[in-house]
């Protein structure tokens, strides 16, 4: 039998060699075939494997410099890119700190200031944009002309005057209105905005408000437009207020629009430096009212009161006349910047007695009980010195001196002194220079040299003529007897504090020196309290209380020398209780019309003003007899009291006060509101007394005080 034979199929033995051989066949024979391929089909084969290779290069190159400028960019340039990043979306800018406020001692607000917007323009980019029109819509028009007529109104400037500062050829800044109130900043934008109107920008700047309006003006003082204190406490304490502007940096989106708390929300959220005064406004208040009543009464060309602790040296209050407001410090009359508490010179007249009389119980030549015959005048030298009504009260005593006010009897005293220790003491009690107190503008005064003075001279320096004082070294010479001897040193700052708390700057008391023994100025005080109630200064009298005091009238002064005939200063000084002083006050009156004498015209407002500050602090009075008590007024104000209604002004503004008393304070206030009546309300519980009186004609925004118990 044959053998039997298979095909071979791949994967059965003998495949692999054949598969092998075919496929090297293959490649053999496109290898021929290559080698008989058309020459330009070869060419363009070569072509795109160059290309494909140049491809690759390139590709490989750009992904190199891709690389290395992102590593330049990143590492080498990152910082300075990530700041060039931040100068896009940012911009730097002056911060404006506001400057510090002004407190009372009680920490109310005097003078504050808040961050406000300034307007000014470059004339030189006053011109009408293109940019800022859609196309061929731009008028024909002066937009300085246009600028000016719409400004003109919202900024209460002319519209003249301000074509004339945009005008300006060669200028490239122009201040247009500085501090601008928020709704006339608002209205200009609006303006400016809708008028197309360019070159106009904004500045913050500081604006300085005085909360009282004219309170305390000459004490304060104000600032000018560069927040530079000008006057009063403004400027001698300007140091410590002026704010510090400081570079910022704010954030803005790509609109342009601030991102984030505004620049002026972070200003105002900075405190500054705060300076508190002694000064307490409420007696303030009633200090200048008083005071203006008086030159309404009076026709006095000028006046000036101060209200001083005696045993601490405090300024609790201090005013001036003429006045006026700090916020419109432009406006002011002729002379109203002089606080004349401390920067006018005057003769004292007889408000010097209780000086002199205490240099003579010092120096032990008098006694209270040493006896004068009173002629009614005295010759020195050949100069008659006659008493203020020209007659004679024969036989007193010093006391009596002091209780009439007889210049006979203190020329007698002064001869028996001398020039030297008349001078000596006056020197002693502060006179003839400044106080050292830290009130702004105080002038020194002057005395007598006493190697130049004549008998005449001694004879006149004891009753006050020939030297010439301030009103505060007068108020500071009377505390000496009302603490028992002590010279203070006077102060009106209390304390300047820093943000964080830290106190910069702080009054205290100061003793200068002892000018008189303990027992002397008990001697001196019992006098003067006989001034009150049984001699000239009977019309200082507050009931149920203890005043010792002075009056003082005397000749003024003239500029060119000698005095102006008929024209007086009256004045009146005194503290009380003047068995536990706690308040000294002294009132000047200058060139009263009419009575002019100190009984008359500065004793009454001494009286009227201590009245309303001891009973608005609660100083009890040490003799009730004749005064009611406290809860028969409750109880007499509670039955009369009928409900109060809500007051209405009438057409011209006009109400007519009905009485107050036996009310809450809300009670009252809601009365008041109703007819824009403000409120100053003093102590707490019922109400029991007001000012002005029942049936006063008022009109808004007319002050009614109104006290409680």
């Amino acid at each position: 039998m044959a053998a039997l034979k298979f095909p071979k199929f791949p994967g059965f033995p003998g495949a692999p060699k054949k598969q092998a051989a075919k496929q090297k066949n293959v490649e053999k024979a496109r290898e021929s075939s290559l080698l008989h391929l058309d020459p330009s089909h070869q060419d363009v084969l070569e072509k795109g494997n160059r290309r494909v290779i140049t491809l690759g290069w390139v590709l490989g190159f750009g992904i190199l410099l891709v690389v290395g400028r992102l590593f330049y960019l990143q590492v080498v340039q990152g910082r300075a890119m990530e700041r060039e990043a931040l100068d896009q979306i940012s911009g730097e800018h002056i911060e404006i700190s506001p400057r510090g406020s002004i407190l009372d001692r009680n920490g109310e607000e005097l003078a504050v200031s808040v961050v406000s917007k300034s307007l000014y323009v470059d004339p030189q980019e006053l011109v009408d944009d293109p940019a800022r029109w859609p196309l061929g819509k731009m008028p024909s028009r002066d937009p300085k002309k246009v600028a000016a007529e719409a400004l003109a109104p919202v900024l209460d400037l002319k519209a003249d005057e301000l074509y004339g500062e945009f005008c300006e050829p060669d200028r490239r800044f122009v201040w247009v209105k500085r501090t601008l109130d928020p709704h006339e900043a608002d209205r200009v934008e609006e303006i400016l905005k809708d008028q197309k109107l360019s070159g106009f920008h904004f500045k913050e700047e500081s604006k300085r408000f005085y909360t009282k309006n004219n309170l305390a003006a000459q004490v304060l003082g104000f600032v000018g437009t560069d927040d530079e204190g000008l006057e009063g406490i403004e400027a001698s304490e300007d140091e410590y207020l002026k704010g510090q502007n400081q570079k910022k940096r704010s954030f803005f989106d790509a609109k342009g629009n601030l991102v984030g708390p505004s620049a002026m929300n972070q200003v105002q959220a900075r405190r500054m430096n705060t300076v508190q005064l002694t000064i307490d406004a409420r007696m303030q208040f009633i200090l200048e009212k008083s005071l203006d009543e008086a030159i309404k009464k009076t026709h006095a060309a000028s006046a000036a009161a101060i209200l001083m602790d005696p045993n601490t040296g405090e300024i609790l209050g201090m005013a001036s006349r003429p006045t006026f407001d700090p916020n419109h410090f432009g406006d002011a009359p002729k002379g109203a910047f002089m606080n004349r508490g401390v920067g006018i010179v005057y003769e004292p007249g007889s408000v010097f007695k209780p000086i002199m009389g205490s240099a003579g119980l010092m120096e032990g030549v008098i006694t209270p009980n040493t006896p004068f015959n009173d002629e009614g005048s005295i010759d020195v030298g050949g100069r008659r010195i006659r008493n203020w009504d020209g007659k004679g009260m024969g036989h007193v005593t010093f006391t009596d001196v002091i209780k009439f006010s007889l210049n006979t009897g203190m020329a007698a005293l002064g001869l028996k002194l001398g020039g030297e220790r008349e001078t000596a003491y006056a020197r002693d009690f502060g006179f003839g220079s400044v106080t050292g107190s830290d009130v702004p503008g105080e002038e020194a005064g002057i005395l007598y040299d006493p190697k130049d003075m004549v008998p005449s001279d001694v004879a006149t320096m004891a009753i006050g003529q020939g030297i010439a004082v301030t009103p505060l070294q007068m108020l500071r010479a009377i505390c000496a007897i009302a603490n028992g001897g002590t010279l203070v040193k006077p102060y009106i700052v209390q304390k300047i504090v820093a943000p964080d708390g830290t106190v910069l700057k702080e009054g205290k008391t100061e003793a200068v020196r002892k000018v008189i023994t303990p027992e002397v100025a008990e001697e001196m005080r019992t006098m003067m309290e006989k001034v009150v109630s049984e001699g000239g200064g009977k019309t200082a009298q507050i009931k149920g209380y203890k005043i010792a005091g002075k009056t003082g009238t005397a000749e003024k002064l003239s500029p060119k020398g000698g005095y102006i005939p008929g024209v007086y200063i009256a004045s009146f000084v005194g503290f009380v209780p003047s068995d536990a002083p706690k308040y000294a006050m002294i009132i000047m009156l200058d060139s009263p019309k009419g009575a002019f004498y100190g009984s008359q015209v500065s004793a009454p407002i001494f009286r009227d003003t201590l009245q309303q500050i001891l009973v608005a602090e609660g100083i009890q009075p040490s003799n009730w007899d004749g005064l009611p008590t406290v809860e028969s007024l409750l109880s007499k104000t509670a039955k009369e009291a009928a409900p109060l209604a809500t007051l209405e002004a009438g057409e011209d503004g006009s109400v007519k006060l009905p009485n107050l008393a036996g009310h809450s304070i809300r009670e009252v206030a809601a009365a008041l509101g109703g007819a824009k009546l403000s409120l100053i309300p003093i102590g707490s519980g019922t109400s029991w007394k007001q000012t002005p009186a029942p049936g006063t004609v008022l009109h808004s925004g007319d002050t009614v005080t109104v006290y409680f118990r």
